[in-house]
């Protein structure tokens, strides 16, 4: 039996050139994630819930912490895009720690879910990305947590370093 070895092999592992040998397709191999893309906040796992199940179609990844301390141990430990935050927070207000939040190195987007009208201005005062208006439409958080993804992934390619490495988006 003759083998030329350039050519491809069907994604088969070497073993499978054996006589005998069942024909298994070789592991694949994943890129390791080493950004979240979007990190929810909040003590109430709804939110959670309702951002894993929109952008898991994008494979991104969806954290959860439940306080701000939490997120922003997080945050200092593993790059974060996007942070979606609730208004009202187990340690405070979302606009106590919006400062704080900005003076983390390559510090993520900011978008807060509330019920009042004139939080998106206040957030965007204060350094935020945007606001999201309950109830949550899909439309609404897709384009918003999207562009706030897309604008944090910007400021990389701007430095001219071409950005830190995101999970599969």
């Amino acid at each position: 039996m003759t083998r030329i070895l350039s050519a491809p092999s069907d994604n088969l592992t070497d073993m499978s050139a054996c006589p005998g040998t069942p024909r298994m397709p070789a592991p694949r191999l994943r890129r390791p994630r080493t950004v979240t893309d979007v990190l929810s906040v909040g003590a109430n796992a709804t939110l959670h819930v309702y951002l894993s199940g929109l952008f898991q179609r994008f494979h991104w990844t969806v954290s959860h912490d439940m306080s701000f301390l939490n997120a922003l141990r997080s945050i200092r430990r593993r790059a974060t895009a996007v942070v979606v935050c609730e208004e009202q927070l187990p340690d405070g207000s979302w606009r106590s720690w919006a400062s704080r939040l900005r003076s983390v190195p390559d510090a993520p987007e900011l978008i807060v879910v509330g019920d009042d009208r004139s939080l998106r201005s206040e957030a965007l005062a204060l350094g935020g990305f945007d606001a999201l208006m309950r109830p949550l439409r899909e439309a609404d958080v897709v384009w918003a947590v999207a562009s706030a993804w897309h604008q944090w992934r910007k400021q990389f390619e701007d430095q001219g370093g071409g950005g830190l490495p995101c999970s599969g988006a």
